[in-house]
């Protein structure tokens, strides 16, 4: 994203520069984004530039406090960099009661409180629907945001379970009992012990079902 600063390169044209960059760069993000941009020192002149590049230096990340590097793309051929924090106010799912862990979650365990998503901890659930049903893998106090990592999907395969190994192709369907040897929610890969003591993999499905791959 370039933008023409004219005939110079005044502190107000470097600051929409940059406020330009970053609301562009964070559209995706969720909730509110606020950003607050550092005054430029008055030593920090610049000579004119017709047009000003803002870039992300390497390694910086539009998270927190960072830096927008402003780079002359004219003969004057200068750079600055200009210090920038943000905020992204959304509502997260927090914890509304004590959760154990194994308990599947339902909506009266949860509640939406707004927070700032720099200031707590990485994959902060915002959508309910994501929590509801799921399991939580770790005790959760009350009043904690629920991060993704702390959930899983309810098992729909129990360990030792009696299951049904399916397989079909084209023109060809059979089926034959097992027994799984671990627990697995939907979709998940499961290994399951036919009747004649060999090791199969299939896919956990609902009803006590495992789809042997082909």
């Amino acid at each position: 994203m370039a933008a023409v600063a004219g005939e110079d390169s005044s502190a107000k044209t470097i600051f929409k520069t940059v406020d330009d960059f970053v609301r562009a760069e964070t559209r995706h993000l969720p909730g509110k984004v606020i950003i607050r941009i550092n005054q430029l020192d008055s030593r920090q002149a610049m000579r004119p530039c017709s047009q000003l590049q803002p870039f992300l230096p390497p390694g910086g990340r539009l998270w927190g406090k960072f830096s927008v590097g402003v780079r002359c793309q004219d003969e004057t051929s200068w750079t600055l960099y200009v210090p920038v924090e943000i905020e992204v106010i959304a509502s997260v799912v927090h914890a509304a009661q004590p959760i154990n862990r194994g308990e599947v979650i339902t909506a009266q365990d949860i509640v939406s409180k707004e927070a700032n998503l720099v200031r707590i901890p990485n994959q902060a659930i915002t959508d309910p629907a994501q929590v509801i049903g799921q399991v939580a893998t770790t005790f959760l106090a009350s009043g904690q945001p629920i991060r993704a990592h702390q959930l899983r999907a309810p098992h729909v395969i129990s360990r030792g379970q009696k299951v049904q190994l399916t397989a079909s192709g084209a023109g060809f369907s059979v089926s034959t009992e097992g027994e799984a040897l671990a627990a697995a929610a939907e979709g998940e890969v499961v290994q399951v012990r036919n009747p004649a003591g060999r090791i199969i993999s299939g896919i956990a499905r609902q009803g006590g079902i495992v789809e042997i791959r082909q």
